[in-house]
């Protein structure tokens, strides 16, 4: 209610019923150019009361929302309102949350146009004891997004290819070389004794193992995987990978820091690819460290130690992987995740393709940090689900309140000591 009717409202007795109608008729007027303005707005807008009552719904938001179909959205409870469980559960914690403004993108399926991604934003306005919620389509930069990874994806598969073409020419030309030898040896002879067809045909033998593993790494990076999500703790891959590696980096001299969260969230992950990206990170902070010890005056000849770390970043489950290797430069780690590129003498230089890969398919990303001469760090992170999320930002009494809880956060990523 504006000033001007809280004001008419007060002095109502004095005024005649024809003012009284000029009021009426003015708000009404009013009334009809905001609820036209409003209800073809492509923003969808939903008044909800703390108590859960819609005060008000456009037509936009019907249509944006899975609602359930009714005459009237007005004056009724929202769980009568609105379909969707996960939408429901972000209501309701926002109604019980005093935060002033929270967003989240919820994924509903259409019948008739597919997947849809609606982004909504709440804000709390001040005269209002509730929330507004606002509703937007967002589906187009999802689509986007999507084609711009298939378009990416080709072009590494592109790179990748000509790096194949790259790296089986030496095997291919060590083999040409060598049965040329053997050639020679035939004609100026006229055979071969064992001793010496054995010398050439072994370094023949190890090309072609070379040329296959390198078509098998090739076939690995480019082929869709077959992904089968799991809702698990990313400690408990470390536990798992931990004691497979434990024996091998004793072996080596290198001693593991687990220094893992006390209580981390679930993740949706394979379980088997996410075990390979935390082996191969480990197996990589191991080759890096290999020899250090020999280093003596290098500068990264030091205490060998290999550490992962687990903790909650936002709305990311995190591990981190770090060593005291000799770490890298600047140009090497913008290389890092390119196809055929490795700071080794052996490998195929797709283990880190591999690993990044796996992250896009899983929705996850991989960063590395590294300094020279002190050792690298590689962050992998995993959205958190929308109903772990919640349970992460609110925290439920005995009573069914909820409140915010960031020491739940700060709780989580207290480090278990080894």
């Amino acid at each position: 209610m504006n000033q001007f009717v809280k004001k008419a409202s007060s002095k109502i007795s004095k005024l005649s019923d024809e003012q009284i109608l000029g009021i009426i008729d003015t708000q009404s007027a009013e009334l009809r150019i905001r609820n036209l303005a409003l209800d073809n707005s492509y923003i969808g807008y939903m008044l909800v009361q703390n108590d859960g009552t819609v005060m008000y719904m456009n037509r936009q938001a019907v249509l944006l929302v899975p609602s359930y179909k009714r005459k009237k959205y007005t004056n009724t409870l929202v769980h009568r309102v609105v379909m969707d469980d996960g939408l429901l559960a972000f209501i309701d914690a926002c109604l019980g949350d005093s935060k002033p403004a929270q967003s989240n993108v919820f994924e509903f399926d259409d019948p008739g146009a597919g997947k849809r991604y609606i982004n909504c934003m709440t804000l709390r306005p001040g005269d209002f004891d509730g929330v507004l919620f606002t509703f937007s389509d967002v589906s187009y930069f999802h689509r986007f997004k999507e084609e711009f990874r298939k378009n990416e994806s080709l072009a590494s598969m592109t790179t990748m290819a000509a790096g194949v073409a790259h790296e089986i020419k030496n095997p291919l030309a060590s083999i040409s070389i060598y049965l040329q030898l053997l050639d020679r040896e035939l004609l100026r002879n006229g055979s071969v004794d064992k001793a010496t067809a054995d010398k050439y045909l072994s370094v023949v033998k190890e090309e072609v193992d070379r040329i296959n593993a390198i078509a098998v790494d090739f076939l690995f990076a480019v082929k869709p995987m077959s992904v089968n999500l799991e809702k698990m703790s990313l400690n408990d891959i470390v536990d798992n990978v931990a004691k497979v590696v434990a024996p091998e980096l004793d072996g080596k001299g290198i001693s593991l820091d687990l220094r893992l969260a006390t209580s981390m969230p679930n993740v949706m992950v394979d379980p088997a690819l996410m075990k390979q990206v935390v082996l191969n990170l480990v197996k990589n902070a191991m080759q890096a460290m290999e020899g250090n010890a020999e280093k003596s005056g290098d500068s990264c000849a030091k205490e060998k130690r290999v550490t992962i770390t687990s903790y909650i970043d936002g709305e990311y489950s995190a591990l981190s992987v770090s060593d005291t290797g000799c770490g890298m430069t600047e140009e090497q780690m913008e290389k890092i995740f390119e196809p055929y590129f490795t700071t080794k003498s052996y490998g195929t230089g797709l283990g880190l393709t591999v690993l990044f890969k796996i992250m896009k398919e899983l929705s996850g990303d991989v960063n590395v940090h590294s300094t020279l001469g002190v050792g690298s760090e590689f962050i992998i992170r995993v959205p958190i689900p929308k109903d772990e999320r919640f349970r992460i930002s609110f925290g439920s009494d005995s009573s069914g309140s909820s409140d915010y809880s960031e020491s739940y956060v700060e709780a989580c990523n207290e480090e278990v000591q080894p």
